[in-house]
Formats: structure tokens, C-alpha cells, sequence
């Protein structure tokens, strides 16, 4: 029976890339790009693709078009890289977390408490530590890395129970992806981190299999899980991150012009989106609030921080290069420089 189920599955894959290549892609005297990413209309993701395809088409006066599928052309994010490779899709939203496979030094940019405040976030996105881990997965993935931007995972813990303290952590059951950090992290804070498939969280929840998970209130929200989990720890524990991908084939079509208008609108559509996401979270906590069946946590951050030292200890020794990387982000931290003059 999983003999059929993988020669099905094969089957699926191999006509699926045998329809994009068929599909044209030229029209007119125009291209038209894919942008693929797998989550629901009501995600960040979507609204990527909504901005980078409206300014795009503007900005090209329609010779760059975009057509953007949500969570229905690709089955999972490693087909959607595999497509990009092929350049049936044009462009790719990613989560780092399976980067990692390709690239293990993407994973840096998740290291908990790693960015201060959004503040520190939003300069460190643009330095050239980030540049250099996106210029590694481009050559490790062979794609384009066109930025990196916010996933929701990471904004706060949501469980059966509410969590006040790092004590209250203690043996709860959490699903989080299967990451060899993420596992690192989440043991560090005293949870029991427990494999569940992404497609089987919301029964999992319901049926206790799993008591939590680490996605932000606003993402419990649109895929559903907030009608099984009761409470919310704000913890902003890590920023995981997703990665815009452009196929090369795709990439390499275009004019230099066109190059870096894509490259513009790319970091233009990431910025709107990262500050949509946040503003959506904050809204969404403020509901919660408002709701008399779910709970809102605000516990002391200070010892999750120091539970985190461990994960950061096995991480330095095992990737030297992390420990230059994060003192270089510390020293963007506009919150904790003052001139000289100040002090």
C-alpha cells in the first residue's frame, strides 16, 4: 500500500510538471511569472504576492505579468523549489525551516531572541549578515534569493492551558516543526516537542494528541486552530523567517532593467508585508483579549532568555561562523546604541 501511495504520488508530480511546461508562459510580448506559495488567501504570503504582482505590472507597463496561486499548485514547499528549479513556477515562498535541509546556516536568523525589538529587526534584515546567509542559499538551493521576510511562527506559544512562567512549560506537548534548532529551543524552555504532520495539527489539538503550538495568535486564527487552543503566551521567542525564491531559469529571461525592477519591488512588497503581519498580530491579540473563552499571557521573558543559553552554547560550537554573525546584529540593536555624547 505505500508502494502505490509513492508510485501515485509520483505519477501526480510527473503530470503536474508536464502541464506547467506546457502552459505558456509568453504572451503576447509579455512574460507571465507563477507565484506559488502554500498557505491561504488570509496569509501574509498572499498579500506578498497581491503587492509584488500589482507593482510589478505597473512598473512594466504589463510586460512582466503575474499569476499567483495559493496553496494549489504545489503540494508542499519542496515541490514548489523543484518547480522553481524547473521554472514551471517563477517564483517560490519558502519557510527557512526547510532551507535547512539544503543550508543549515539559514537557521541563524532563528536563534532565539536574536532580534531585540522590530525595531532591530528591520535593521538587521538589511545588513550584510543576512545578505551573506541569502547569497549561501541561493547557492546551496541554486535558486535567486530575493529577500527574507516574517513567518508567524515564533510571535507566541498557543495551548490547551495558559503558560505564565518557563515552569508551566514543563511536559506540555508541543508540535513544532521537525528542525533540529526548533527541537533544540523548545526542549531548552522544558516543552515536550512532538512530531505532527502540519495537516493533522488541528485534530491533534482537539484530541490532545498535541497540547500547543508555536504559531502566532493571528495565524491560529486563519488556519482554525483557535478553536482549539484556549491560551496565548506572548514570548516573541523567535523570528522565523520565510524566503522569496525567483527561478534562475525565469530570472536569467529577464533585461537588466527588468532585473532590478524585480529586485526593487521585492524589497518593497517585504517591507509591506512585514509590517501588515505585525499590525495584524497586535490586532489580534487585542481580540483575544476581548474574548472571555481565551487567555492572553504575558510571562517574564528574561527566563526563557536564560533557558536559550544552552541552545546557544551547542550552536556556536558546532557553527563557529554564528557567534561573529550575532555580535555583528547585536551592534545594529538601535535601541541599546547611544552616541558617545549620551553616555
Amino acid at each position: 500500500m505505500i508502494l502505490r501511495k509513492k508510485v501515485i504520488k509520483q505519477v501526480t508530480l510527473a503530470t503536474t510538471c508536464v502541464m506547467l511546461l506546457l502552459a505558456p508562459v509568453v504572451q503576447a510580448d509579455s512574460m507571465r511569472l507563477k507565484f506559488a506559495h502554500q498557505n491561504n488567501v488570509y496569509d501574509a504570503d498572499q498579500l506578498l504576492a497581491e503587492t509584488f504582482k500589482t507593482l510589478l505590472e505597473e512598473r512594466t507597463n504589463g510586460d512582466l505579468k503575474v499569476s499567483i496561486y495559493p496553496g494549489t499548485l504545489t503540494g508542499s514547499e519542496e515541490e514548489a523549489l523543484e518547480f522553481a528549479k524547473a521554472g514551471t513556477v517563477s517564483l517560490a515562498a519558502t519557510s527557512a525551516g526547510h532551507i535547512a535541509g539544503y543550508y543549515e546556516d539559514i537557521q541563524f536568523l532563528q536563534l532565539p531572541y536574536l532580534f531585540k525589538s522590530l525595531e532591530h529587526y528591520k535593521v538587521a534584515r538589511s545588513s550584510s549578515v543576512v545578505k551573506e546567509i541569502l547569497a549561501g542559499a541561493s547557492k546551496a538551493t541554486g535558486m535567486k534569493a530575493l529577500g527574507v521576510y516574517s513567518d508567524c511562527n515564533g510571535f507566541a506559544i498557543a495551548s490547551k492551558k495558559p503558560i505564565n512562567s518557563l515552569a508551566d512549560a514543563k511536559g506540555v506537548k508541543l508540535r513544532a516543526m521537525q528542525n533540529p534548532l526548533f527541537i533544540d529551543i523548545y526542549e531548552a524552555f522544558g516543552f515536550t516537542v512532538t512530531p505532527t504532520d502540519w495537516g493533522e495539527l488541528y485534530t491533534s489539538l482537539q484530541t490532545g494528541m498535541v497540547e500547543a503550538d508555536d504559531l502566532g495568535v493571528y495565524c491560529n486564527d486563519i488556519f482554525k486552530m483557535s478553536e482549539v487552543v484556549d491560551s496565548y503566551a506572548i514570548l516573541n521567542q523567535m523570528w522565523t523567517q520565510k524566503i522569496l525564491f525567483m527561478s534562475p531559469k525565469v530570472w536569467d529571461k529577464l533585461t537588466a532593467e527588468q532585473k532590478v525592477i524585480v529586485t526593487d519591488i521585492a524589497d518593497e512588497a517585504i517591507e509591506l508585508t512585514d509590517a501588515w503581519q505585525y499590525a495584524r498580530e497586535a490586532k489580534f491579540i487585542e481580540k483575544v483579549k476581548e474574548d472571555k473563552d481565551q487567555t492572553i499571557t504575558y510571562p517574564n521573558t528574561d527566563e526563557f532568555k536564560e533557558a536559550s543559553q544552552s541552545v546557544y552554547t551547542k550552536w556556536f560550537a558546532k557553527e563557529p561562523q554564528w557567534k561573529t554573525w550575532y555580535e555583528e546584529i547585536q551592534y545594529l540593536d538601535p535601541n541599546a546604541r547611544l552616541p558617545k555624547a549620551f553616555k
